[in-house]
């Protein structure tokens, strides 16, 4: 199993997780310690992990091979050394003082909470930010609530709301949360656990995501009903998880909003010291991973960028995951600190095709490596594509895209990226963008060929029906739109020949623009 395909097949979880699907027998101690997880046999080199039936359980059993750096103090000097995130705690205070509202439900803090609760910040997402949990009473029933904060468009989210049960579920300082739920004959689900074998039981261990309340599950063993056994990741897995599990963050109580704020306003003052020690925590192979054997994997250091590159085409070093990866038009998943081995992405015996070139980015002289795995998924070829520089003797992984007959992404030689497909019969769309000598992700502009009947939905405002053959290229630059008509496949660019639509665009505030125009700012 891919990365790229950890959210199309999300409830394959055996596959997502790097692990083996098994069948186990769970012990409930939590605080049992497997203290050699990883076993011998798990720890050949990675250039035998083609020997191995599937590509997830090779990259677990990648997992402690070959020279690694030894656990320290010492930050990675990489290309994203200095980067601080933006701290999400003055959104946090701004709104529990009801100042601002979550994004997707427009709810206040006060619609949230309306007793007692106990509360903390914890990253539960992988990258450092962290999240404000809430634990609150509804009815006689135990709630677990999360926001988490989007630094790109500046909101809140409620990225997780869900039953608990602090008799057996754990809000880990690990990164994750643990639940436990069972669910009866007729579907009725309850939080916890049941010995009842004539329920289904569920372990999680989940993530926050933002983009579902339900959090995103990295990890599921599932018991069904009439069963004594649990499907899902190995046992060696499991006793990770609990452990990890174990390790619990501590909760302080409030009666009002107000009751926490001294607390965000702490978090605040420590938050550059707080992303410090993430990175510390992760970039030594601490908390969770995608791929729980990614702190074993081989992290050699090189002298120069063409023995890095050669290693990792031949499976014998890793490539670092950290800020300022850029996902364009993918599903991309990773936690910062993670670990990848070419294994994870490629493997002969899934009848995939392996290319790999270089290319140079910004025209500097340096060169990049490019790797581009092409795979059948859904009944056509999905291309997998991944840029990674050489910094400092360590390779980073940079950029990561998908090309696809319906929405297509090609990378040129000297990083300039173009892209496109179709939303539908009337909307076409174009992308053309670039990586620089740094290897940063830039827009250039956004295109949208929207014609007939879609114009519609494009400009709601607009009461006059469009005509068939009218289309509006529709250009995003810097943030800005601009709009430039045609009509028959031929620009309008006289006034006196604008449609009855065009005429109602222009009574709306809509102004058109010419294509010489639009061409000229592009090239600036």
């Amino acid at each position: 199993m891919k990365i790229k395909k950890i959210f199309v097949l999300a409830l394959s979880m055996a596959m997502l997780t790097g692990c083996t699907s098994s069948v186990i027998e769970l012990g409930d101690d939590t605080d049992e310690n497997n203290a050699d997880n990883i076993s011998q046999e798990e720890n050949d080199n990675l250039n035998s992990s083609n020997s191995s039936d599937e590509k997830d359980s090779k990259a677990d059993s990648e997992s402690n091979s070959s020279v690694q750096d030894d656990n320290d103090d010492t930050l990675w000097d990489s290309p994203m050394a200095e980067y601080v995130p933006e701290s999400p705690y003055s959104y946090y205070i701004s709104f529990v003082n009801g100042e601002i509202a979550t994004k997707s439900d427009d709810y206040y803090f006060s619609d949230y909470i309306s007793g007692d609760y106990k509360f903390t910040c914890c990253d539960l997402s992988g990258d450092g930010i962290a999240e404000l949990v809430l634990l609150t009473q509804e009815d006689d029933e135990e709630k677990l609530i999360v926001f988490t904060y989007d630094s790109d468009k500046g909101v809140i989210s409620n990225s997780i709301a869900c039953s608990f049960n602090s008799d057996c579920d754990y809000i880990s300082k690990n990164g994750f949360v643990l639940l436990n739920s069972y669910e009866d004959e007729s579907g009725n689900r309850y939080s916890g656990k049941t010995d009842d074998e004539s329920y289904t039981q569920k372990i999680s261990a989940i993530l926050s995501t933002g983009s579902s309340k339900k959090g995103y599950s990295l990890f599921e063993w599932q018991r069904d009903a009439g069963s004594s056994e649990y499907d899902g990741p190995s046992e060696n897995v499991y006793d990770q998880i609990m452990e990890m599990a174990s390790d619990q963050v501590t909760l302080s109580e409030g009666e009002k909003p107000e009751d926490m704020i001294p607390y965000l306003e702490e978090c605040e003052k420590s938050f550059e010291e707080s992303i410090e020690e993430f990175k510390l925590f992760k970039q030594n192979g601490n908390g969770i991973f995608c791929n729980l054997g990614s702190a074993g994997l081989p992290d050699n250091e090189y002298e120069d960028a063409d023995a890095a590159y050669e290693a990792f085409i031949n499976n014998e070093t890793t490539v670092r995951c950290e800020y300022g990866i850029k996902a364009y038009d993918t599903y991309f998943s990773y936690i910062y600190g993670e670990k990848y081995a070419l294994s994870r992405w490629y493997d002969p015996d899934d009848s995939d095709t392996l290319e790999t070139r270089y290319i140079d980015c910004g025209d500097d002289g340096s060169k990049e490596l490019l790797i581009s795995v092409t795979e059948e998924l859904n009944y056509e070829p999905i291309e997998s594509i991944y840029v990674i520089s050489f910094y400092e003797g360590h390779l980073y992984l940079r950029f990561v895209t998908e090309s696809s007959s319906r929405s297509y992404v090609s990378v040129g030689d000297d990083g300039c990226i173009y892209g496109g497909g179709s939303a539908s019969d009337s909307v076409e769309i174009r992308d053309e963008a670039f990586l620089d000598s740094d290897i940063i992700f830039h827009y250039i502009y956004q295109l949208e060929m929207v014609s007939g009947e879609a114009l519609k939905s494009y400009f709601p405002s607009v009461n006059d029906e469009p005509e068939e053959l009218l289309t509006i290229y529709i250009y995003t630059i810097d943030g800005e739109e601009y709009y430039v008509p045609y009509y028959n496949f031929e620009e309008v660019t006289d006034e006196g020949e604008y449609t009855d639509f065009m005429k109602a665009c222009e009574e709306q505030g809509i102004s058109f623009s010419s294509q010489e125009d639009i061409d000229e700012l592009i090239e600036e």
